[in-house]
């Protein structure tokens, strides 16, 4: 009888040892995964699969626009401020010497402040700046084009265009 008793004990442990420590090894795996960035690659590539982060209206737009010029958008990267705003950068057609950056604040406050900051100017329409880039703002998008080491952005035309179009589609929407 003792040792019926001692060993539904000892399997009664073992069982609650086994549960207890199999929840506490996914919690640090769990906590693992936050300080190796895996929770958020993983954030990431769900996000870019199910295309459900707020700007992707503005992006896809904007990738439409340059593919009817035949501009290939590539080398997608972006970055998130301290200050909640929010900047996608792309190459054209693979070629680093001319990007384009689409800035996202998180008011038209914010933004007309930061633009200036950055750029030097602000504006609503596109417009040149040093002959090679272009900057077009409206509410809390921005979108930039620049050209290094060119004189005159070789798709500087191109991108007025293209900004006038995004633009306006943003404009339809909020207004």
């Amino acid at each position: 009888m003792i040792w019926w008793r001692v060993s539904l004990g000892l399997t009664l442990t073992l069982s609650l040892f086994t549960g207890c420590s199999s929840g506490t090894q996914k919690v640090a795996k769990d906590e693992m995964n936050k300080y190796s960035m895996e929770s958020a690659r993983e954030g990431n590539v769900r996000q870019l699969n199910s295309g459900t982060t707020l700007n992707s209206a503005l992006l896809n737009s904007l990738q439409t626009e340059c593919a009817k010029r035949k501009i290939r958008l590539t080398h997608e990267t972006y970055a998130e401020g301290l200050d909640g705003s929010i900047s996608y950068s792309y190459f054209i057609n693979g070629d680093a010497r001319h990007f384009l950056i689409v800035h996202v604040f998180p008011s038209e406050g914010d933004r007309m402040k930061r633009i200036t900051e950055i750029y030097g100017t602000n504006h609503d329409k596109p417009a040149s700046v040093n002959g090679a880039s272009v900057i077009a703002a409206r509410h809390n998008t921005a979108l930039v084009y620049a050209s290094s080491g060119n004189k005159d952005g070789k798709y500087r035309g191109q991108m007025k265009t293209v900004f006038d179009q995004v633009l306006d589609r943003i404009r339809t929407k909020i207004d």
